[in-house]
Order: C-alpha cells, then sequence, then structure tokens
C-alpha cells in the first residue's frame, strides 16, 4: 500500500503533467482556430448565384436630365482604370399594400395628424389631396394604399415668413426633420438618420435657390436616403435628393415652418436569399458609353468633357413603383454629374426602359 508521501508526490506529478498537457491542448486550439480563421477569410467559399426570382423585369427609369448621347466622357480615377466591383449582390422583393374599406378612414386620420381636417378631393384610383381650410396655402397630397404623401405650403404667395431669421444649424435641422417623421409613425427604421444630405436654400425673387451658408439662408433642405445595404449605398432618381425629404425655414408657426415634406417611401423585404451575378465594370462602362444608361444629374452648364473619377456598385431605390430592388452601377463624375448602370448580369434581366428615350 502506497503512503501518503508517495501519495503525495505521485499526485503533485500528475496535476504538473496535467496542467502542461491542458496549456498545450489550449495554444494548440487557439493556433488551430487562428489559421481557420485566416483560410476563412483568405480563401472564402465560393458564393454561387441562385437567381431565385427567376428573369428580373427590367428596372423602369425616368427621363435622363440629359441625353448621354450629347455629352463626351473621360474617365480619371484614382487607380487610372475601373475598379473591381462584386462578382454577385443580392435582390430584394418590394411587397405592396392593397387597398381596403378602412384605407381612406385611415388616411384622414393620418392627415388629421398634420392639421388636415377636410373632406378630401380625389385624384386618381388611389390618390387624394386635402386642403387646411385654416392656412389653404397649405396641401397634402397622399396615396391611401401606399400611405406615400407629399406636403406642400405655396411660400410663394407668402414670402414674409422668410422675415424670421430662426433658421436650424444643420445638426438641428437633421433632429427636428426625423422627429417631423418619426412622431407620423410612418416606417422609418431602415432611413440613415446620421448621414443624411443638407443643403442651406436663399429666397431669388420668389424661389428658393442653393446658399453657402446659414448667414446667407432663408431655409434649410434636409434629404433621408435608405441605410447601405450589404456595404453598398442606396441612390434615388435624382442623385443628390432622397425620397424622403423636408424643407424647413425659420418660421416659429410649424405650419410655415415646414414648407414641403416627401415621404415616397417603398417597403422592402431585408431578408433576401436571392443571389444574382453581375455584370463587370468593364461590361457596364461600355454600356455607358454606348447611351444604354440613365443620366440622374448633370452639371448645369456642361463645358467640355465631363470627368468620370468614380464607379461603384449601389442599389437603385425608385419614386416609381418596382417589383424588386435591384443594384446599378454608379458612373459619378465632377460638378455632382451621376448616371446609373443596371447591374444584373444578362440572360437574368430584362433590358432596362429608359423614359423619354
Amino acid at each position: 500500500m502506497a503512503t501518503l508521501t508517495e501519495t503525495a508526490f505521485y499526485a503533485r506529478k500528475y496535476i504538473k503533467w496535467g496542467a502542461v498537457g491542458l496549456v498545450v491542448f489550449l495554444t494548440l486550439r487557439l493556433l488551430f482556430n487562428i489559421t481557420l480563421n485566416y483560410i476563412r477569410t483568405t480563401f472564402p467559399p465560393k458564393v454561387e448565384p441562385n437567381n431565385y426570382f427567376q428573369v428580373l423585369p427590367a428596372i423602369t427609369f425616368p427621363k435622363s436630365a440629359s441625353p448621354s448621347a450629347d455629352m463626351n466622357f473621360r474617365l480619371e480615377t484614382i487607380s487610372g482604370g475601373l475598379p473591381t466591383t462584386p462578382e454577385i449582390a443580392r435582390v430584394f422583393f418590394m411587397p405592396k399594400d392593397r387597398a381596403n374599406l378602412l384605407s381612406l378612414s385611415n388616411a384622414q386620420t393620418f392627415v388629421g395628424k398634420l392639421g388636415f381636417t377636410t373632406s378630401p378631393h380625389q385624384l386618381t384610383e388611389t390618390k387624394y389631396r386635402w386642403t387646411d381650410l385654416k392656412s389653404p396655402l397649405r396641401t397634402i397630397e397622399m396615396d391611401i394604399v401606399s400611405n406615400r404623401f407629399s406636403l406642400v405650403y405655396l411660400y410663394q404667395h407668402d414670402l414674409s415668413l422668410f422675415n424670421e431669421k430662426n433658421i436650424p444649424t444643420t445638426e438641428e435641422a437633421i433632429s427636428e426633420a426625423a422627429s417631423f417623421f418619426k412622431n407620423l409613425g410612418v416606417v422609418f427604421y431602415d432611413i440613415d438618420t446620421i448621414n443624411p444630405r443638407t443643403q442651406y436654400l436663399r429666397l431669388v425673387g420668389n424661389q428658393l435657390q442653393p446658399a453657402s451658408s446659414q448667414s446667407q439662408a432663408d431655409a434649410i433642405r434636409v434629404d433621408f436616403f435608405r441605410l447601405p445595404i450589404d456595404r453598398h449605398p442606396v441612390v434615388t432618381d435624382t442623385f443628390t435628393k432622397g425620397n424622403v425629404s423636408i424643407i424647413l425655414t425659420g418660421a416659429r408657426d410649424q405650419n410655415r415652418r415646414v414648407i414641403s415634406a416627401t415621404y415616397h417611401y417603398w417597403p422592402v423585404l431585408s431578408d433576401s436569399p436571392a443571389l444574382y451575378k453581375l455584370k463587370t465594370a468593364e461590361e457596364a462602362w461600355l454600356e455607358f458609353l454606348g447611351s444604354r444608361t440613365y443620366i440622374a444629374q448633370v452639371p448645369d452648364p456642361i463645358t467640355g468633357d465631363i470627368i468620370i473619377n468614380n464607379m461603384y456598385v449601389a442599389y437603385f431605390d425608385s419614386d416609381a413603383s418596382q417589383t424588386y430592388l435591384q443594384p446599378v452601377f454608379v458612373i459619378q463624375g465632377e460638378n455632382n454629374f451621376a448616371a446609373y448602370v443596371p447591374a444584373i448580369a444578362p440572360p437574368w434581366s430584362e433590358e432596362p426602359i429608359l423614359s423619354g428615350q
């Protein structure tokens, strides 16, 4: 029988070697995980397109800001050539609501939050206009099915409102604008409220034009865009204008302070399994040069060649109804030039519809 001393000796020996074994095991496990993560990062598994929605309908673009055939382009990127762009991208379904017996009643309740209490004038099957009887210069048009709306105050008939110079700073305007829409209870969860676009405006005659600073301004415009999707930005019909926007003046009366508010939002099902192959940057560039493109914004005036300095993949968030949110190539140049080329590679997308071309 082992003595107490022998038992203690062997116990210490086992503990010592057990600790050494544990350290070796943990070290090997750590090295294994580091190696595995490196392999996964450096050599990720190839993702294949599944064309989940079959052949996609063509993107419907509005009328181009200017025919590309009337312009000359010169590529001058930082790299000196076209960028490396993703090979595949997701496509997202955009569901649409249907009219029901409560659509008009719900719309009446909604516009009531903004002070419109009278009966509306029907413009189309689903679009109505309300006028504020207490302030007849205020109107709101709303689609009672999609809940998209445009509120307008005809400031051209009340220029005295610009005598009040309580113009908010950009930070104040962003906060006030976001609160305006959120307080209405509209869908806003996928709207970027941190980095919207702001533009000070000044009154020239009876029209608002861009101003360079708050001290020159009579109003400020805030444009909201969707949050990036899969790290790709989201662009709209007009490159610098969002589908959700507001114009604030310095007036203290809320009905004269908000002279424009637009909420042209389409819902998107963000959990999409649909993966599609994209055109290469070279293919998109050739289509752009061949005028198979939508010109979203052009310099005014156009003088000489337009320098193209950037090209990337984005998602096109159209003002018009579309069935799917699809990727496009954005071709960006100096002086706010921007053009879009549909990004889905053939044969999985129909030819784009370019209005007025």
